[in-house]
């Protein structure tokens, strides 16, 4: 089992990231893939799922909650296929996170914004 299929527990269709590519404390980079066009909702999605990996793998958290979403920016029109996502974590207080994204294409951004995100600490059940 692989890291991907250990600290994500979202499966097919909405399971978007493919391969991780740069983890760090503060940012992830991978490689999501899209089968069919996206919407901005899919990229927001494949951007926090991206996130899993820097807080699992360096801080006590497992999981979240996307609670919102600004600046959002499309600088071209979506479609089906592989994207590079980055994610970084811009501010953190306690449990809360404030996020910033960008989803490339061949060095072109597509996609950029920011979101904020509600922890889970590791053995701890949403509710």
């Amino acid at each position: 089992m692989d890291v991907i299929d250990r600290k994500l527990p979202h499966k097919a269709p909405v399971r978007f990231i493919k391969k991780v590519e740069v983890e760090g404390e503060n940012h992830a980079v991978s490689l999501v893939e899209f089968t069919e066009t996206p919407t901005l909702s899919a990229v927001v999605e494949a951007s926090a799922q991206n996130v899993i990996f820097i807080l699992s793998l360096y801080r006590d958290y497992d999981g979240g909650v996307l609670t919102g979403m600004k600046n959002i920016e499309l600088f071209e029109l979506l479609h089906s296929g592989v994207y590079r996502v980055e994610s970084r974590i811009s501010t953190q207080l306690e449990s809360f996170c404030m996020l910033n994204f960008r989803l490339s294409k061949e060095e072109r951004t597509i996609v950029k914004g920011e979101m904020s995100i509600v922890m889970r600490e590791r053995d701890e059940a949403l509710n």
